[in-house]
């Protein structure tokens, strides 16, 4: 994002690895109607790609900072997953938006490096723990409990799978509660005090 001659603010997207992400195209063997998943290439055959991933990766960062100077009181944002939910049969307790251990897990959901590609739990375990797992037990554990995450998350609506894949978007209600809860943590309580004044 940047401002432009001082009269445009500008979003625009770069893609610098683009062979990270996955096209629809052709079998190399050349069968008709034989589409596989392959490496999206640098040149001008996947340029309709590359701009229909920019453009998503814009609107959703349009949307993330749609929810920054929110007018509606916090307590009505983070009291809606304050609460125990049931889905499909099965329980899931109340979210503490404002402890510690969720705040980071927020933070690392709304990373700015999340908006371009959805994020997956090996992603959330890079941004959540400063070195990778030493073994293949401490891997699994830490594997299984970004999941048990991901599923209160999806429970309380602030996250969605993509179709059948194992990758997942904030949702825009996830995206304003998670915001909400972190800038919360940072306010300073002279300022709130003086609000309330």
């Amino acid at each position: 994002m940047y401002d432009k001659h001082g009269s445009v603010l500008r979003i625009e997207t770069t893609i610098n690895n683009h062979s990270s992400f996955q096209v629809l195209r052709s079998d190399a063997s050349g069968e008709a109607g034989a589409l596989t998943w392959r490496p999206m290439r640098k040149g001008i055959s996947d340029l309709s790609q590359r701009v229909a991933l920019s453009l998503a990766a814009n609107e959703r960062y349009l949307q993330a900072l749609a929810v920054i100077g929110e007018a509606t009181p916090s307590h009505q944002i983070l009291d809606r997953v304050s609460t125990a939910v049931c889905k499909q049969g099965k329980h899931y307790r109340a979210l503490r938006p404002i402890s510690p251990e969720e705040a980071s897990f927020f933070k690392a959901i709304l990373g700015g490096e999340q908006l371009l590609e959805a994020f997956t739990n090996r992603r959330i375990q890079a941004g959540l723990f400063p070195s990778p797992a030493p073994n293949y037990r401490e891997r699994r554990r830490r594997s299984a409990s970004i999941s048990r995450w991901l599923r209160l998350l999806r429970a309380h609506g602030l996250i969605h799978k993509l179709g059948r894949s194992r990758r997942y978007r904030a949702t825009p209600r996830g995206q304003i509660i998670m915001s909400t809860a972190l800038l919360f943590r940072k306010t300073d309580i002279a300022l709130l005090t003086l609000k309330a004044a």
